[in-house]
């Protein structure tokens, strides 16, 4: 069954995590040439990245390490070396950077001949910080390259910016007219973002009897030329809730079998009849609905509604909308928020 919302309260310790932390530290590392790096034929100079809890580029740290480096598995070494027993010169270096010595990894780009250093007292925190070191490198080398990554993370835009580098400007995917929050019949042209079509779930339904709400919005993805809008989703949802494994909860309806009074919702606001994705969560109290023609993509258009009506729901859609730009784009198309050349600070956006 699905869990019953639990009942407001004041905002979880991990949100005023996120909200307290500073400003990432980077360090630009200058190598002995005595060290073991050189001595691959790596250059001396290089990036270490701390880790800072609350800051969320490092949730996207393998999403952007992967988009820069191709497969992460193939050419990418992390080398963990809590202890210093591999690169002492290396724990020194660090030591003079921060002023305390510090656990760190090395991740190595061999192809690339570039590495970078992620510092943490944990495993998973070295490694997380380890791939964001080793991508803002790599980026670093390229603006055009570096534009695309920040565009799709903004995030990792910020803490590039942070050091300086200014990504070069990808152009914005063309903009599509305003469609209707209610159920709008109209399709999406290819170039534009998807529509946002609110669903009003009448008579039983195993979502309201959760506790839930009767409405929530449907997104449907539409294969390929779409990807760019549901690129990010899995990134936005992770800011909104703690714990998407723990928090989220997806139900699959590829034939209508399990919950068919979505469907006839969907069909009654005008969406096509494909498969279906209800994601909800129920520490805020929504839900949402994916819809397309494979699981994967049901799922990832799932992601992207319920983030839409968490942000809704908890007053965050004009921030959210101004930090990605292609959620923006949807929400300015589906009459959410004012398009971002008009869009005044504070703004909120109407129901769906």
């Amino acid at each position: 069954g699905w869990p019953a919302p639990a009942a407001a309260a004041a905002p979880p310790k991990w949100m005023a995590e996120k909200a307290a932390a500073g400003p990432t530290e980077v360090h630009w590392l200058t190598v002995p040439d005595s060290s073991a790096l050189v001595a691959q034929g790596l250059p001396v100079e290089g990036p270490a990245i701390v880790y800072q809890k609350g800051d969320d580029v490092f949730s996207c740290a393998t999403l952007a390490l992967s988009e820069v480096a191709g497969d992460i598995a193939a050419e990418v070494q992390i080398v963990h070396d809590a202890d210093w027993e591999q690169f002492p010169e290396i724990g020194e270096v660090i030591k003079d950077a921060t002023g305390e010595e510090q656990c760190f990894a090395v991740a190595i780009c061999a192809s690339k001949g570039t590495w970078a250093i992620g510092v943490g007292n944990g495993w998973k925190t070295r490694e997380s910080s380890a791939k964001v070191s080793l991508a803002l490198a790599l980026a670093a080398q390229d603006m055009a390259v570096l534009g695309q990554v920040s565009r799709n993370y903004p995030d990792f835009g910020k803490l590039a910016r942070q050091q300086g580098l200014q990504p070069a400007a990808v152009p914005a995917a063309p903009a599509a007219g305003r469609f209707g929050g209610r159920g709008a019949v109209e399709s999406a042209p290819a170039a534009g973002p998807p529509p946002v079509r609110t669903l009003t779930l009448d008579g039983e339904s195993k979502i309201t009897e959760a506790g839930l709400p009767a409405e929530g919005p449907a997104i449907e993805h539409e294969g390929k030329q779409m990807k760019e809008y549901f690129s990010n989703a899995h990134s936005i949802l992770q800011e909104m809730v703690e714990d998407i494994s723990a928090d989220v909860t997806f139900e699959d309806d590829a034939d209508w079998k399990n919950m068919p009074e979505v469907g006839e919702a969907l069909k009654a606001a005008g969406g096509a009849e494909n498969g279906l994705c209800v994601a909800s969560c129920a520490s805020v109290g929504v839900w949402g609905v994916g819809v397309g023609s494979g699981w994967k993509s049901r799922e990832s258009a799932s992601k992207l509604a319920l983030a839409l009506a968490i942000a809704q729901s908890t007053d965050r859609l004009d921030e959210f909308a101004k930090n990605y730009s292609e959620f923006g784009e949807m929400c300015a198309a589906a009459g959410l928020v004012e398009p971002p050349a008009k869009r005044r600070r504070g703004g909120k956006g109407g129901k769906w």
